[in-house]
């Protein structure tokens, strides 16, 4: 584990009543377990009890791959359909932007409560190996999603006490995702014996908007800070990854 000491500060803020959001990459359908394996092995049944009280953001697969559904069981889970696969069947498109639209008013739901810590991927996917460098790549992050989670905590009244944190996973020997994207239900997959790391970077902060700025300077400069925004978490979750020797795997 890197930055055990923003784990610290972490617990402290879930203790407060204050909220937890980690922007992670993602390697496999065992991270909600990797991570769980990792704090409590590494630093104890406290963090141990943190891990397993992550509420998970993840893909609707996970409930109904045979191979995939048991690493979901124990786990909290809010269930989306990434953009990848919401347009995989036309004739759904509707019903599975509406699952979405409950999961996020249920996640605002839990914001404005408070203490609670998520975790979700802004790639909206998994890492893979690139068959052009041979190592596990990582994906880069859509400034909408983490956007899209921002305006839910702001919604509920509790973007000032939500913290966000980049986190960086080695996870992908483990159970590594297929060489393809959208592959069908059922697809080979391998289980292997390997080493884990996770990172936690420092908490993000961000620069309030120029007060003065006419609408329309405030609309381009507000999508700016997104991208930038994205971008920071990003390069941020990246030396994480090499810190934990990601590409070497």
């Amino acid at each position: 584990i890197v930055g055990a000491h923003n784990l610290q500060k972490i617990k402290s803020q879930l203790e407060a009543g204050e909220n937890v959001v980690f922007l992670s990459n993602h390697q496999s359908e065992s991270d909600t377990h990797c991570i769980f394996t990792l704090l409590e092995d590494q630093l104890g049944p406290e963090y141990g009890k943190i891990a397993s009280q992550i509420v998970f953001m993840a893909g609707e697969r996970v409930l109904r791959d045979a191979i995939v559904v048991p690493f979901s069981r124990g786990c909290n889970l809010l269930t989306v359909y990434s953009k990848k696969h919401i347009d995989s069947e036309p004739e759904l498109k509707m019903a599975k932007m509406g699952h979405n639209q409950k999961t996020l008013k249920k996640l605002g739901e839990m914001f404005a409560l408070g203490g609670t810590c998520m975790w979700f991927a802004p790639s909206g996917g998994r890492d893979r190996r690139s068959t052009e460098t041979g190592k596990v790549e990582l994906s880069p992050f859509d400034p909408n999603a983490i956007e899209m989670v921002r305006l839910v905590a702001e919604g509920a009244g509790a973007l000032k006490k939500t913290h966000f944190y980049p986190m960086a996973l080695a996870t992908h020997n483990i159970f590594p995702p297929p060489a393809t994207v959208g592959g069908a239900i059922g697809e080979e997959r391998r289980v292997n014996w390997c080493k884990l790391g996770l990172a936690v970077a420092d908490e993000l902060e961000d620069e309030p908007l120029d007060p003065s700025l006419d609408k329309a300077m405030a609309r381009a400069a507000a999508k700016q800070q997104r991208a930038e925004r994205a971008e920071r978490a990003y390069e941020r979750m990246k030396e994480g990854y090499q810190a934990l020797g990601g590409y070497e795997q």
